[in-house]
């Protein structure tokens, strides 16, 4: 049995540690917005120094003349996680495009996304003839949102962003199912008749919403943690001490077959306008709720966390 600790502070990202029956815990974060703690700590600006040096060689003309440091990206990072949330979150009605994947910011490697994403957005300044970035003015809004709209294109060109190609079982009925495929397309996701060519497969909702409260470790960097909140997207995910969460980070479920999820899943991406995590809508071949790594969920009678499995 994996456990949660209750060693008290603050996680990062805006979140404070909260009372689980009658001590402190591990808590979610309150919206979308940057782990700025994690993005400022010394080991992640070391290993930015990997993003730096791509971009100094594949994006060089357009960092020259203002080369950035580990520490400057990472503090744009941090500026453009909360401008996707300030533009795009949960409580923008009518946002112009869906959030970019948490996911995206935190591929480091060498080329990775957030090489390309850092790449591009300095090649939008460079062509704007921008001094410096100012995700917080807001009579550049448009102009930042414009700025989005093109690393997303330029995340696409280069494979490094797909977008999900939707197969609606005929056990929906007819006017859920519409609403599906508008949400579906209104996010760039795509509806396909042939169940064999669908990188998802949606099935009827769940009678019985799980209404309990739950997380589960899907990163471990150093001293920290990263984990994950059951039917939230993963811009939520918060950054804990390895001491708060006792449960092994275990191995993501294979991604070579179509995943089975029910419709809350799509549901919840246009509530959030963030793709959710398939994981936490994962349906078997009954149509029921099925999790292949250890939810950790709080127990009211007593301090701390326990695994569900």
């Amino acid at each position: 049995m994996a456990t949660a600790t209750t060693a008290g502070g603050t996680g990062s990202g805006g979140s404070a540690a909260g009372p689980v029956g009658g001590g402190t815990a591990v808590a979610r974060k309150k919206d979308g917005g940057p782990s700025t703690k994690f993005w400022e700590s010394s080991e992640t600006i070391s290993q930015l120094e990997t993003v730096r040096l791509w971009i100094g060689k594949h994006y060089k003309k357009y960092v020259q003349n203002d080369s950035p440091s580990s520490k400057s990206l990472a503090g744009l990072v941090v500026q453009l996680l909360q401008f996707q949330e300030d533009a795009f979150g949960r409580r923008v009605n009518n946002p112009p495009l869906t959030k970019l994947p948490a996911k995206c910011f935190l591929d480091l490697k060498a080329g990775g996304t957030l090489c390309h994403i850092l790449g591009s957005v300095y090649k939008y300044k460079s062509e704007q003839g921008w001094r410096r970035f100012d995700l917080q003015n807001p009579s550049r809004m448009d102009r930042n949102v414009e700025m989005f709209l093109n690393v997303e294109k330029h995340l696409v060109q280069n494979n490094c962003l797909t977008r999900p190609l939707v197969y609606l079982s005929p056990e929906i009925e007819q006017k859920q199912a519409s609403k599906l495929k508008d949400i579906i397309k209104r996010h760039q996701g795509s509806v396909t008749e042939e169940k064999s060519k669908a990188s998802h497969h949606i099935y009827p909702s769940l009678s019985q919403q799980e209404d309990e409260e739950w997380l589960r470790p899907v990163m471990r960097k150093d001293k920290q943690v990263l984990v994950h909140w059951g039917f939230y997207p993963d811009s939520y995910d918060t950054w804990v001490s390895t001491g708060e969460v006792d449960g092994d980070v275990e191995d993501p479920p294979s991604t070579e077959k179509a995943w089975k999820v029910h419709a809350k899943w799509v549901l919840d991406t246009d509530t959030f306008n963030e793709w959710m995590n398939e994981e936490d809508y994962e349906v078997d071949e009954n149509k029921k709720p099925v999790s292949f790594r250890q939810k950790i969920i709080p127990k009211e009678e007593e301090v701390g966390f326990y695994v569900l499995l």
